[in-house]
């Protein structure tokens, strides 16, 4: 049977976690995380309230490449050949990301997202919540390990719900290719 995804628990070292993190911090001003309602295009805060910044960081870029790559030649094998600016989240106090998935169907463009790459930046004992979680597949259970890495299909539904205490960071990026057909 194939895999739905492709999980690396507790890859990255705790102390380049925490490098990451501030590099992110010191470099990115963050701003409100929208996501507009499909209806009349205004912000809706009931399906995202987190922070976020996007940036070029090398060292981000090689290990969404490696890993994003890694996963598609072993498990997807998806014709993907692009990976834009990483996208670093901050999930505060009452934060999360509703039911979502990372294509936007109805798009223009002549490219697709088609793997989500996500990295945990924080350790697990300085936040309560915050969980990912799959809607229709079964969730990694060891994805809140600090360091760790998980890459799926960027069309299955998942969720971040909400963080009671504490600061969640991660790292999200695409991997995108032409159209789905």
């Amino acid at each position: 049977m194939r895999q739905a995804w492709q999980l690396w628990e507790g890859r990255i070292p705790p102390m380049i976690c925490e490098k990451l993190i501030q590099d992110c911090k010191e470099e990115l001003t963050l701003r409100d995380g929208t996501v507009f309602s499909d209806k009349d295009y205004k912000p809706d805060s009931s399906i995202r309230k987190t922070k976020l910044g996007f940036t070029d960081n090398s060292e981000i870029r090689k290990l969404i490449k490696y890993y994003g790559f890694e996963a598609n030649r072993s498990v997807f094998n998806f014709d993907v050949d692009y990976i834009p600016d990483a996208q670093f989240g901050e999930y505060s106090e009452n934060s999360f990301y509703n039911w979502h998935h990372d294509i936007n169907w109805q798009g223009e463009s002549m490219y697709d997202r088609k793997l989500s790459v996500v990295i945990q930046l924080t350790n697990p004992d300085t936040y309560e919540g915050g969980c990912f979680e799959f809607q229709h597949v079964e969730t990694p259970l060891n994805f809140k390990t600090q360091g760790s890495i998980l890459v799926f299909p960027s069309y299955l539904s998942h969720r971040v719900t909400k963080v009671t205490e504490g600061l969640r960071y991660s790292l999200v990026n695409w991997l995108e290719g032409p159209r789905w057909r």
